[in-house]
């Protein structure tokens, strides 16, 4: 053999005709693919029997099969194997190794949602098997997947539904002292008519029940402190225990009084008696011309009369109730033929005046008592 031939020996194997190399190479690695698609595996797991409404979420991160059910109309009750009451079941999956292999470190959240549209006036259940189960996930597409039991009967009961018309009185708060606060007459409900859904023998419970049957809590309600108005949602009482639910949660709205703090206060008495006939203005004159009352005062006004108690000249808060806090007697005229006594004994409000009284809610600036103020006519 001469020397070129030898020099072209090895390396001219490796490269001469490169195509048909290729081509062969490309064969081997399909052969791969197509052996390695014939090797299956299977794998198989426990999954929970749950059923759940319409609005449930599919990518809820737990191990589960679950029948979708119209909730507003029925309720699962439990899952048989024939006779024997279930709570899990077993799936097992089979297919190409390299999808099993992908399937290992998914959670399963299978739903059947076939059963949706059924007319279920008469219905006390449903059946399914392997056959009714999803094959739209893309982690399952190309798998075969078998349940054990292989038939499995969800028993169901008819939700019914009971309107309650809604008033304050039927609630029980629960809550601080924001409770004290609360403007009961301003409460309102919405929607105003509470529709109860549950099993009929729950529903009749609920019906039977007496005293408060809703429950509204006001702790750690964002804005009680401050404001003006607080919404919070219903809820059932013993809800869990007898298993009801709402339709739609109504929500309670209510005004809620200022926070606000009593001080006593030496307030100037002034007599409105512009009601009465010229010739009796200015008869009528209270025994002092100040009273010293408990003020119930908020907001601004809180805050300012504090500010002034708390500086060194304890004059400078008397000036200033004396410039913008009034107890206002208002005398009546008085009716036709009847006359006015000497002495009158007359209850008076507090009134806000200056630059203040725009900003000072009316619930903010009250009289913690009531103050009678008894005026004598003079000579």
């Amino acid at each position: 053999m001469s020397p070129d031939k030898r020099r072209g020996g090895l390396p001219g194997a490796v490269f001469s005709d490169p195509a048909r190399k290729a081509t062969a190479i490309g064969l081997a690695v399909l052969l791969w693919f197509f052996i390695e698609s014939r090797i299956t595996r299977t794998i198989q797991r426990t999954l929970q029997l749950r059923f759940v409404g319409e609005q449930s979420v599919a990518g809820e991160d737990r191990e589960r099969l679950a029948v979708v059910l119209p909730t507003d109309r029925v309720v699962g009750k439990k899952f048989y194997d024939g006779e024997t009451a279930i709570q899990t079941v077993q799936v097992t999956i089979t297919g190409p190794r390299f999808r099993i292999a992908a399937l290992e470190d998914e959670r399963l959240n299978l739903q059947i949602t076939s059963f949706v549209g059924l007319d279920w006036d008469k219905r006390t259940g449903v059946e399914f098997t392997a056959a009714d189960l999803p094959r739209d996930q893309r982690v399952l597409e190309g798998l075969r997947l078998e349940l054990q039991p292989g038939r499995i009967r969800l028993e169901v009961d008819t939700i019914e539904q009971h309107s309650v018309p809604l008033t304050f009185d039927q609630v029980d708060l629960r809550g601080g002292a924001v409770l004290t606060r609360l403007k009961s007459d301003t409460a309102q409900f919405s929607p105003p008519t509470a529709i109860v859904l549950g099993q009929a023998i729950a529903v009749g419970e609920f019906q039977k029940r007496t005293g408060k049957r809703f429950r509204a809590s006001f702790d750690s309600v964002p804005g009680a402190g401050s404001g003006r108005q607080i919404t919070v949602p219903l809820e059932l009482v013993d809800q869990e225990e007898l298993g009801l639910r709402f339709a739609a949660v109504p929500m309670l709205t209510v005004e809620v009084l200022p926070q606000t703090t009593v001080f006593d206060l030496e307030v100037p008495v002034v007599v409105d008696d512009v009601a009465l006939p010229p010739d009796q203005r200015g008869l009528y004159q209270p025994e002092t011309r100040t009273r010293t009352v408990r003020v119930r005062a908020g907001g601004d006004l809180r805050s300012r009369i504090v500010s002034l108690r708390e500086n060194v000249d304890s004059a400078q808060l008397a000036d200033w109730v004396s410039e913008n806090l009034r107890l206002h007697v208002h005398v009546l005229r008085p009716l036709p033929g009847a006359i006015l006594g000497p002495e009158l004994s007359l209850k008076a409000r507090l009134m806000l005046l200056g630059p203040m009284h725009l900003t000072v809610d009316r619930n903010e600036c009250l009289l913690d008592e009531v103050v009678v103020v008894k005026l004598r006519r003079q000579p």
